[in-house]
């Protein structure tokens, strides 16, 4: 059988939508949010500010894989409903770790996204489990593992006939004492070559120092990176969990400035998308009255509903401040491109009969 996270002759990439967000799609989406989520008004305090510079998705730990027994381990459950309404709260989808097979389904049941820890990549029960919720996986690589051990982890969730996958390389572990990790962007064009899942980039834990977080982002979008994940503090010196490698507010308007991403960018696509939307919609409402007409052998153009049409439509445009004539002139396009299509739909009938 061939492997799925392969792409076996194929060009086509996969996209995973995590709310209305499209990784391997979208430009460069950003997860941001703190490494663990402490309070009420921490999360809402950062999720407010990380919406406001451009984020795509809001992350927060609420169960932590810790190196000691003394570190904060999260809030757990409540910490999972803290983040799921700071998200819903700002408009981003959410994303947070599993650690456990058994926690699984509660976390699947609060978040938009799972996230896979490195330590956790190559847990194959839990691999399985969280493929099976169906929501889409963040598969962070290992430490220690290769490209080729990081997608065959990526198997165990796709064999559960979830293809909604998204790769993140985060720092394997060398020689190298300067940093916490080697960053490994040399595995971005490696995986665009040989794989059609997303993958993106989390510098944060593996540069170990705040001020290095924006050069390694850059370089990550330019090697070709389908996003960024970073931690983001309001206080990174006060913070429960690892402060060297979380990033201020401002620091992070700075990363999203530097990177060409920013809030009212995004906004203006998610509102063209919606306009996509609507124009499908009137698309399928228009062929189902070109099919009335053809039945009660009424012809496509129908000048009276038309003037009548754009008189609304001019009325609409003045009372939003827009100009009625060029409003009229882009219904123009509209109007032509709905009587070519009712056109095409009566000849196609006729060559049936």
């Amino acid at each position: 059988m061939e492997r799925r996270a392969l792409r076996n002759g194929s060009p086509t990439d996969t996209i995973v939508e995590v709310g209305d967000t499209r990784f391997g799609h979208d430009p460069f989406p950003t997860i941001a949010g703190p490494r663990a989520v402490e309070s009420d008004e921490q999360i809402m305090e950062v999720a407010t500010a990380v919406a406001d510079a451009g984020a795509a998705v809001l992350r927060g730990g609420v169960y932590e894989s810790t190196a000691s027994p003394y570190e904060f381990p999260g809030l757990g459950r409540p910490g999972l409903e803290l983040l799921r309404d700071a998200g819903a709260e700002v408009g981003l989808p959410t994303v947070t770790k599993a650690l456990e097979p058994k926690d699984v389904e509660m976390v699947a049941s609060h978040v938009d996204m799972i996230h896979v820890d490195p330590r956790s990549m190559q847990n194959f029960e839990l691999l399985r489990v969280i493929g099976g919720t169906g929501k889409p996986v963040l598969l962070e690589r290992g430490g220690s593992a290769t490209v080729d051990e990081w997608l065959w982890a990526a198997e165990y969730v796709l064999a559960e006939d979830n293809d909604q996958v998204v790769l993140c390389e985060g720092g394997i572990r060398t020689f190298e004492k300067s940093t916490r990790a080697t960053l490994d962007l040399s595995s971005i064009p490696v995986l665009k070559e040989i794989s059609h899942l997303p993958v993106i980039v989390a510098p944060s834990a593996a540069a170990g120092s705040r001020t290095r977080i924006q050069p390694l982002s850059l370089a990550a979008q330019g090697v070709g990176s389908d996003g960024l994940m970073v931690e983001v503090h309001p206080d990174p010196m006060a913070a429960r969990t690892t402060a060297s490698h979380q990033i201020t507010f401002e620091m992070f308007t700075d990363l999203m400035d530097a990177l060409g991403v920013n809030r009212v960018r995004i906004n203006i696509d998610m509102i063209d998308r919606d306009l996509v939307r609507l124009l499908a919609r009137r698309h399928l409402m228009v062929m189902r009255v070109g099919r009335i007409k053809a039945e009660r052998g009424m012809p496509v153009h129908i000048p009276e509903r038309e003037v009548e049409l754009l008189d609304i439509v001019r009325e609409e445009a003045e009372r939003h401040g827009l100009d009625p004539a060029e409003i009229e002139g882009v219904f123009d396009v509209i109007l032509e491109q709905s009587r070519e299509m009712q056109r095409r739909e009566r000849a196609r009938s006729w060559s049936r009969a």
